[in-house]
């Protein structure tokens, strides 16, 4: 009879184990981050998605850029800037063939005749 007793208590032991080892598990996945963020974002959408939207607006604030402003841009220029700035900008090709010219001509003097370039202001060799 002790024995039968024996087999029977190990049996319901058994049984309270699985059980145990059931309700664990059952209770790991009820309380696990994911599960409770998922039910909670099936179970009120609305409230997730302007809250995700909040968010990305405040990081988007957060982490943008400080704006610079060219003062120096904004500045009216007076008639006579405007008019040398002018003269300058159209003098300018002329300006650059003298001062090519003048430097051909002192390295000449230096350093005897040049061989013709193309660069200088001579005919291209063709």
């Amino acid at each position: 009879m002790a024995e039968a007793q024996k087999k029977a208590l190990i049996a319901q032991l058994a049984l309270q184990r699985a059980e145990l080892s059931n309700s664990r598990q059952d209770l790991q996945t009820e309380l696990s981050l994911s599960r409770q963020v998922q039910k909670s974002v099936r179970s009120h959408p609305k409230r997730w998605l302007i809250g995700s939207a909040l968010a990305a607006l405040s990081l988007s604030l957060a982490l943008r850029r400080k704006k610079i402003i060219y003062t120096h841009l904004n500045k009216r220029r007076g008639l006579i800037n405007r008019s040398l700035r002018l003269t300058l900008g159209l003098v300018r090709p002329a300006l650059t063939t003298y001062a090519i010219k003048a430097a051909k001509d002192y390295a000449e003097k230096r350093l005897g005749p040049l061989p013709d370039n193309s660069m200088l202001g001579d005919p291209s060799q063709k």
